[in-house]
């Protein structure tokens, strides 16, 4: 892979601060999700795991990688912000607070002035789940992070959920229960990792659950990198998201990934194409008459030719950033996002 020098990020970064212009249409609410690939800083943490990306790891994390990595992740955040600003980026893979910081700061994105929404997990490699939002267009009014615990294996520490309840600004009476998710990975395989993301699945299901409770015209959106297929007993046993359909109940919960993965569409490639990013709304946001709502009936994946690597195959997929060596790329996941419309 070919390796695009720092300085080409800053020049174009500093051009597009130049000419910026920001639309932002009122009849849409943009929220996104991202799995950035390890977006850590230089500093050793001793409370955390982070020694493959330290100067001196065998990928050499030095600051000018760093800033190439803030860099790319800025490019796509301001590339799906150009036709309509995100109102809501969840984030994971984030080391910490700092490297969310140093993100909104760069120059590609300094114009959209993002807020940050962040809370340490206790992961073992120190990773957690995060939110960027557009505070013009979203106002959190509470935020919590839900730790998932594994009775059957209870030092085994994984990602909290991260659950920002907030408003759309445009539409004062229109609460939203966003939930950002990073399930345990397959890396212990399937068969032995999949009881992990069922035990995630049913802690989220049973607080969805207990909003619609209170509330049975709950809009829940739920994003996240979830380490399985939306066919995976996870989605559709442990949290019950279904493929959407034409008459959504009220209280159901809609996989708008399902559509696209059926297609054959991934956001990852290890052996073949996955689509383990996913976006699942619940049926309320079909079946209201003003406010927020859905019209479709499939969440997209943004696929810019800049985020494939092309290998002598012939078989294109993300372009990492690193795996047994330093490559340059964006990330080993694509983005996805949805527009919500605003009567």
């Amino acid at each position: 892979m070919k390796i695009i020098p720092i300085f080409t990020f800053i020049i174009l970064g500093l051009s597009l601060q130049i000419t910026f212009s920001q639309p932002n249409d009122d009849r849409f609410f943009r929220i996104a999700f991202y799995n950035v690939e390890n977006l850590f800083d230089t500093i050793d943490d001793p409370l955390i795991n982070d020694a493959d990306f330290l100067p001196g790891a065998r990928i050499a994390w030095t600051s000018e990688r760093y800033e190439v990595k803030l860099n790319h992740i800025a490019q796509v955040i301001g590339d799906l912000s150009q036709q309509q600003p995100v109102a809501v980026f969840g984030i994971c893979e984030v080391e910490n607070k700092t490297v969310l910081e140093d993100l909104v700061k760069s120059p590609v994105i300094l114009p959209y002035q993002y807020k940050i929404i962040h809370l340490n997990s206790p992961d073992e490699r120190g990773i957690d789940n995060a939110m960027l939002y557009d505070a013009g267009q979203f106002q959190p009014v509470s935020v919590r992070g839900i730790t998932v615990t594994f009775p059957a294996h209870p030092d085994d520490r994984t990602r909290d959920i991260l659950y920002v309840k907030g408003i759309n600004k445009k539409i004062k009476n229109d609460t939203l229960h966003i939930f950002v998710n990073h399930w345990p990975s397959r890396s212990e395989g399937q068969e032995v990792s999949e009881p992990k993301r069922i035990r995630t699945a049913e802690i989220l299901k049973s607080i969805t659950d207990s909003l619609f409770a209170v509330n049975p015209q709950s809009l829940i959106v739920i994003v996240g990198d979830l380490n399985d297929e939306p066919s995976d007993k996870s989605l559709t046993t442990g949290l019950n998201a279904q493929s959407p359909t034409d008459t959504p109940l009220q209280n159901g919960l809609y996989n708008l990934m399902y559509p696209p993965y059926l297609d054959g569409k991934g956001t990852l490639y290890y052996k073949d194409w996955d689509l383990f990013d996913q976006v699942i709304i619940s049926g309320n946001f079909w079946n209201k008459k003003k406010g927020l709502y859905f019209s479709g009936n499939e969440g997209q994946i943004f696929t810019a030719d800049y985020l494939l690597f092309t290998n002598k195959e012939g078989i294109s997929r993300p372009n990492l950033t690193a795996a047994k060596d330093y490559y340059g790329g964006y990330s080993d996941h694509l983005p996805v996002y949805i527009d919500l419309r605003i009567k």
